[in-house]
């Protein structure tokens, strides 16, 4: 699968959170590496150990960690006394310092690639949080066929460099899909709301049949590309939250909690027109906040899927009074 796959499907630098200077990268590494074995596998079972690897770039030279094949152009440069990981050092390449991205740079399996919190304008908690979601990310690309059944989709249209992920032609703009969407989103705003609650069941049905109405108005292809991305981003963004709030820090902590604010403000104000294809993030969020709703089951049929419909309906039976 071309790099291009995964830089289409990364999360770029677009925030407002303050800039930091700088990180100790090792530390934060081995953090969040800790937290993934424990509480990241609870969550994801596998999750704590999907492949790690970590490239940093940074103003002058790329730090290469945690990754057993050591790419031509390295130097190496020691055990990392954090993460106890060997590392690896080359002068800066072609790749941006404003990438936050889970891509096969040097062939599979995929590293994370990351500029500083400085150069992707990230904070430290931020930055942190990220590395969370980008490792989801190197987990779905470590599922058996993710590969074989990403190209069934049959969405490239004859693209072999993988852009098509970043430029399908979904009717982001056409009125009646927008009508649908912003429908549906009001709806999905109010099933998650009513989680816990005695109007849950009527609230995910109305939720339900808006999806469904969505989805006969964008069109059995464009919808079949709009599920994939709400499993892929959406279901990543719904992880970041969910470790995010359980870190150990209280400044990453806190930042989830406001991405997960930022999240429902999304839902109730919805843009398709504005944000394209970055509407996934929240949605599919949103959706896993239901599916997580009704039990845990979701998960284990997650990583057999592309899509989150099937598990919806299971989940409404399950949660049916």
């Amino acid at each position: 699968m071309p790099i291009t796959f995964f830089l289409a499907a990364a999360l770029l630098s677009s925030t407002s959170e303050p800039r930091t200077t700088g990180a100790n990268v090792g530390s934060h590494l081995a953090q969040v590496r800790a937290f993934s074995y424990n509480e990241g596998e609870r969550l994801w079972p596998g999750y704590g150990g999907a492949p790690f690897g970590f490239l940093l770039i940074g103003d002058e030279r790329e730090e290469l960690i945690c990754r057993d094949a050591v790419p031509d152009g390295f130097e190496a440069a020691g055990i990392d006394p954090k993460t106890r990981c060997p590392r690896f050092t080359r002068p800066r390449s072609g790749f941006p310092d404003t990438l936050l991205a889970a891509m096969p740079a040097f062939g599979p399996p995929a590293v994370i690639v990351m500029g500083t919190p400085k150069s992707t304008g990230r904070s430290e908690a931020g930055w942190t949080r990220t590395i969370l979601h980008e490792h989801f990310h190197q987990w779905q690309y470590a599922l058996p066929s993710y590969f074989d059944r990403t190209k069934a989709l049959d969405l490239h249209g004859g693209d072999e460099t993988g852009m098509w992920v970043l430029n399908f032609a979904f009717p982001y703009e056409d009125p009646p899909v927008v009508a649908a969407f912003e429908k549906a989103s009001h709806a999905l705003a109010d099933a998650v709301m009513a989680r816990g609650t005695a109007g849950f069941d009527a609230a995910f049905g109305r939720y339900l049949a808006a999806r469904k109405a969505l989805a006969a108005q964008a069109g059995e292809r464009n919808w079949r590309y709009l599920e994939f991305q709400l499993w892929q981003e959406g279901v990543a963004r719904w992880t970041e939250i969910q470790l995010g709030k359980a870190y150990p820090r209280s400044d990453v902590r806190g930042s989830a909690a406001k991405l997960e604010e930022q999240t429902f403000k999304e839902l109730a104000s919805p843009d398709l027109r504005g944000k394209k294809r970055e509407v996934v993030y929240a949605y599919g969020a949103a959706e896993a906040m239901l599916l997580e709703a009704c039990g845990r089951p979701w998960r284990s049929e997650y990583r057999k899927l592309l899509s989150l419909g099937p598990l919806l309906e299971s989940a409404r039976a399950r949660c049916a009074p």
